[in-house]
């Protein structure tokens, strides 16, 4: 970068200080309603937690299960007579 006199260093200051207050200004009075719903977001993180917590309980409940109470279903089979 060049070597600016003490004029143009306390220039360029001035205008990066006005850049930053008016990009404050505009920040401020920017509308939240253009973002969407602020309630959007917490809800769909609870249904995301609620989900994760069901997924992790379904994979206990079947992990815990012994092997007796599961049965099978019993096979059709064939009688040699027909």
């Amino acid at each position: 970068m060049p070597e600016l006199a003490p004029e143009e260093q306390i220039e360029v200051e001035a205008d990066r200080r006005r850049r930053i207050t008016a990009a404050f200004r505009l920040g401020s009075e920017a509308s939240p309603a253009a973002s969407g719903p602020s309630w959007l977001g917490p809800m769909l993180a609870g249904i995301a937690m609620a989900l994760a917590a069901a997924l992790v309980l379904g994979v206990i409940t079947i992990a815990r299960a012994t092997p007796g109470t599961t049965q099978a279903t019993p096979s059709v089979k064939a009688s040699p007579t027909h």
